[in-house]
């Protein structure tokens, strides 16, 4: 005999987020259901997990500001402590959000250590859930950083890697592509190596945070291309967007119910903005998400900034964060403070969504 549907989604809502991952492999409608808005909401109380974003920029004196917003609202008054995210409890100065696993709530920052009169910076990797951290070596290559990826390969036992990406000595090869020096911590090991250089016609995007997918980091390019890096085997590949999208110049790259999605910025004009979500990774198939538009957003700032929930998108501009519902076109704010970030900052690249349990990991041995 089958179990009720909503049986299903009673018992998911006691798991473990790595539970739910493989529960969503029975059926589609499982699957389906375990991204909307309400089996989330309900899934964190359940569950003992919190969500939310980090909101991180650099002041004009040239500090850096980072503070936590609650995703959704607590009714539980017990609860109140677990919306107080912070990086307070690391051990370093002007502490930077570098990169961040948003399903698993691991973050990687730099911090300032003094050496003397000088200062050094040290590389921390954190959970800020259940305040602990590691302090990790510093990259072998001092060459100017470009770009940071960080995925947790594994609960349990608990791992993850580090890809780096920085500016070489010699930034044109003799064929006329853009080198990019790249390096790889593995926590197994705890140490950096270096990989084959990745090698582009245009340049790697600068400081933008990626998109994780298929065990794969993904950043998109200023000529509408994705930059792909598998962790699995560490090796990088290209592939552009939707044949439809190519001249569209209002791209950001975002997920959806675990899959890598492109999304225009367009809101009242177009028709509203779209979302494509690569079905295939293998075959590089690009499907258009009919479900999934946000028509009637009034603030022409706000952007699509991640898909917490297959009903739910996050819209973001630098004085606003809020829930955009897409069955009612009713956008929720987050926040009552006027300004998020100085204006003119892209949400993209100053919000971090972050996803959390309050389990214990590997990072107590320092």
């Amino acid at each position: 005999m089958m179990m009720n549907q909503d049986v299903i989604q009673e018992i998911l809502s006691h798991c473990p987020a790595t539970e739910i991952a493989r529960f969503r492999l029975l059926n589609k409608e499982c699957n389906k259901r375990s991204y909307e808005l309400s089996f989330i909401d309900h899934h964190l109380h359940r569950a003992n997990s919190v969500f939310g974003y980090f909101v991180h920029y650099e002041d004009k004196w040239f500090r850096y500001r980072t503070r936590f917003i609650p995703g959704i609202e607590d009714e539980q008054e017990d609860q109140e402590d677990k919306t107080s995210i912070s990086l307070e409890f690391l051990p370093r100065n002007n502490t930077k959000i570098e990169a961040c696993d948003t399903n698993h709530g691991i973050l990687l920052c730099i911090g300032d250590r003094f050496k003397g009169v000088k200062t050094i910076p040290e590389y921390i990797v954190c959970k800020p859930a259940t305040k602990q951290y590691r302090i990790i070596p510093n990259p072998k290559t001092r060459y100017r950083k470009i770009a940071t990826g960080l995925m947790v390969i594994s609960s349990n036992p608990f791992r993850y890697k580090i890809i780096r990406v920085s500016e070489p000595r010699n930034w044109m090869t003799k064929d006329g592509y853009y080198n990019n020096n790249c390096e790889l911590f593995d926590s197994d090991s705890f140490t950096w190596k270096r990989l084959n250089g990745f090698e582009l016609a245009e340049f790697f995007p600068r400081e933008a945070i990626p998109v994780s997918a298929y065990s794969c980091l993904h950043w998109l390019t200023g000529k509408n291309n994705v930059i792909r890096f598998c962790m699995r085997t560490e090796t990088w590949s290209i592939f552009s967007v939707p044949d439809e999208l190519l001249g569209d110049k209002s791209l950001v790259l975002v997920s959806y119910e675990g899959k890598l999605g492109v999304s225009t910025l367009h809101s009242e004009s177009r028709n509203g903005a779209e979302l494509w979500v690569l079905e295939n990774s293998y075959r590089k198939c690009w499907v258009k998400v009919k479900d999934a538009k946000v028509t009637a957003l009034k603030d022409e700032y706000a952007q699509p900034l991640w898909f917490p929930s297959s009903d739910v998108v996050s819209v973001a501009a630098s004085d606003r964060l809020g829930l955009y519902n897409m069955n009612n076109n009713i956008c929720r704010y987050l926040h009552k403070e006027k300004l998020l970030f100085p204006f003119g900052y892209s949400p993209s690249y100053h919000l971090i969504p972050f996803y959390s349990n309050y389990d214990r990991v590997g990072l107590d041995k320092d």
